[in-house]
């Protein structure tokens, strides 16, 4: 006789036996019943949705992070149709000298991708032409903060600090714009300018 124990009472059984004959449990149910699967808490559960929003977030922020970084620099030929289109716009309203039309086009644009140095730029220019001179070094000067060695943007700084008479700081940035540059009619101007100061 091979004997076990009742899972119920723990008294000794026969294997045989169906049901335990001191408390009568049945233990067949212990054949085919599957082991208990253990309660989540509800702290538990919260933490795992925790750290699951930490992950989506992080992740989140490191893609846009990276997205940035890389579309730094793309040129706009690459922007999406509808961006092209307002920056097309803005173009012909400044080639007609019709600035003020061709400002709103320009920061619609940067409105759509705001990592456009050459649209700062053109938008710079379109204020510097209307007299807006603190206007126009603030875009040129976020177009520097993408692209240090933007060649125009370095020219137009160097326009708007002589425009505001600060001939040191004209010097200083078309002293910078040389050593980028590779426009020679343009760069022969400067340093008839440069000569002149």
């Amino acid at each position: 006789m091979t004997q076990t124990q009742c899972p119920k009472c723990g008294a000794p059984r026969e294997v045989r036996h169906q049901f335990c004959p001191i408390c009568g449990f049945d233990c067949r149910q212990t054949r085919s019943a599957q082991p208990p699967v253990p309660r989540q808490s509800s702290r538990d559960r919260r933490r795992e949705i925790i750290i699951l929003a930490l992950v989506v977030i992080v992740t989140a922020v490191a893609y846009n992070v990276v997205a940035a970084l890389v579309g730094r620099d793309r040129p706009v030929t690459s922007a999406a149709p509808i961006l092209q289109s307002v920056i097309q716009a803005g173009h012909g309203f400044m080639d007609r000298e019709m600035y003020d039309k061709a400002i709103p086009q320009y920061e619609q644009a940067l409105t759509m991708d705001s990592l456009q140095p050459d649209v700062m730029v053109d938008l710079g220019a379109c204020y510097h032409a209307l007299g807006e001179n603190d206007k126009a070094d603030f875009q040129f000067r976020r177009a520097l903060a993408i692209n240090p060695k933007h060649p125009v943007a370095l020219f137009n700084m160097g326009v708007v600090s002589l425009t505001v008479g600060d001939t040191v700081s004209a010097r200083n940035w078309w002293t910078k714009y040389l050593d980028v540059a590779t426009d020679q009619q343009q760069m022969q101007a400067v340093r008839e300018q440069l000569g002149k100061m």
